[in-house]
């Protein structure tokens, strides 16, 4: 592609880059998204506090793992995480 061309993908496509043979640097940025009740690569559910999660809004703590996929995937201790809320949301 030439210089300051922008490609938009699915996850899901195969796909490489050739060698880059310009001499300079190529940047890449890539933006990635999943389920929250898909184990990411950051895991949020451990990395940020129950109290924190409980002081925000539903749609964020989903964002944050507090989720899950039924009948049982993204459980935490055999049960729901939100169980795991200083106000016991479930």
């Amino acid at each position: 592609m030439p210089a300051s061309s922008c490609i938009l993908f699915l996850g899901n496509l195969w796909h490489g880059g050739g060698e880059n043979v310009s001499g300079d640097s190529r940047l890449a940025i890539t933006a990635q998204y999943c389920e929250p009740w898909v184990r990411t690569q950051e895991n949020y559910f451990l990395s940020v506090s129950a109290d924190t999660a409980a002081a925000v809004s539903e749609d964020m703590r989903r964002l944050l793992g507090y989720l899950i996929h039924p009948p049982f995937m993204g459980m935490s201790d055999g049960m729901h995480p939100k169980r795991k809320l200083p106000r016991g949301d479930d």
